[in-house]
């Protein structure tokens, strides 16, 4: 159940409207809809619905009301040439969306006689593992052949000076005598 508390009317006579402050208890239920606000409001206003349009609606943080602003026009006229585009759209009475297209029928499954399927090549067998191993053999007799290179690592360490122990002292620095 909604029940419409006005708060405050304002006069705008530059806009020649009222300017509405009003707050809906809608216990237990979600925040309605902004076409129910408007009947309501229209009804309790004592005018007709095209010339109410509410602007605003903010519910209340942890509360089942909402505030909202409504402008009141003295003609239906008047509302349309002030009121902005997006907001009269909002109050006007929406069609019914058309209606989905059907889903397309399912398709028959056609059953093909066995005769007309076409049989799969057998698979070509593959050459036993032994054949692979025996194929690998010429290869490793090459790299029998071949002399052993000499590491690149071990050439290093050879050339390199031998290094320094940890924990050796060092030789003093010497002293100028000037």
């Amino acid at each position: 159940m909604m029940k419409i508390k006005i708060e405050e009317k304002h006069e705008n006579s530059l806009l020649k409207r009222q300017d509405i402050t009003f707050l809906v208890e809608h216990s237990g239920t979600a925040t309605p809809p902004r076409l129910d606000v408007r009947d309501k409001l229209a009804a309790q206003m004592n005018c007709q619905i095209d010339q109410l349009y509410v602007i605003k609606l903010q519910g209340l943080y942890g509360q089942s009301s909402t505030r909202g602003l409504a402008h009141l026009y003295a003609s239906k006229e008047e509302a349309l040439a002030q009121e902005q585009n997006h907001i009269i759209k909002r109050h006007s009475i929406e069609e019914a969306p058309p209606a989905a297209p059907a889903p397309p029928a399912p398709k028959e499954e056609v059953e093909v006689p066995p005769e007309k399927i076409e049989e799969k090549p057998p698979k070509k067998e593959k050459p036993p593992k032994e054949a692979k191993k025996e194929a690998k053999l010429p290869k490793e007799e090459k790299k029998a052949a071949e002399e052993p290179k000499p590491a690149k690592k071990e050439e290093k360490k050879a050339e390199a000076a031998p290094k320094k122990k940890k924990g050796a002292k060092k030789p003093p620095k010497e002293k100028d005598a000037s």
